[in-house]
């Protein structure tokens, strides 16, 4: 019962992270995840221990401490293979986690600290994963906008932030 419960369970799990991703299930998103303990780890480990584990219990004579040895290996063996393979295949052509993906920049309030006019770029701070940052600043319509004032991000392109006041956005929604 044991290894059938760990099987269908890693199964669930599996099933849980692909529809819902590793990010879903993480407590603190300020950090980066953990390549051993995490979800698909654990669920590939759960998957390997119950499919090792079950036959050896019902159509094997082995003692119970060298079924527990097998299963446990095969649940080791499991969780390599899931390392390998992402690292290898799904992780091949992942970003450097230090850059700014612009589905991460796009819609934080940022502050103007340097005035944007229509003839210039101005500077703006904004504030992601507990750390200030200061970037060049562009106006996405003709609207000046002042030292103090609170923007949105729109884009970021090459080094510069192109923001438009939250007062407008907030009036479109």
């Amino acid at each position: 019962i044991v290894f059938l419960a760990a099987f269908i369970g890693g199964l669930v799990l599996a099933v849980f992270s692909m529809l819902h991703g590793v990010e879903h299930a993480r407590r603190s998103r300020a950090t980066a995840p953990s390549p051993f303990f995490n979800l698909p780890a654990v669920a590939a480990f759960a998957i390997g221990f119950g499919a090792a584990g079950y036959p050896l219990v019902t159509r094997s004579r082995l003692p119970v401490w060298a079924t527990l040895l097998i299963s446990l290996a095969a649940g080791a063996l499991a969780v390599t293979g899931m390392i390998t393979l992402l690292a290898k295949w799904a992780l091949k052509n992942a970003p450097a986690r230090g850059t700014e993906d612009a589905h991460d920049i796009q819609g934080i309030v940022g502050v103007v600290t340097r005035e944007i006019s229509t003839v210039g770029a101005g500077e703006i701070s904004y504030e992601r994963l507990h750390s200030s940052h200061l970037i060049p600043a562009r106006g996405l319509d003709t609207q000046t906008l002042t030292a103090g004032t609170e923007v949105v991000i729109d884009r970021i392109e090459e080094g510069v932030a192109f923001v438009e006041s939250w007062e407008s956005v907030e009036k479109r929604l």
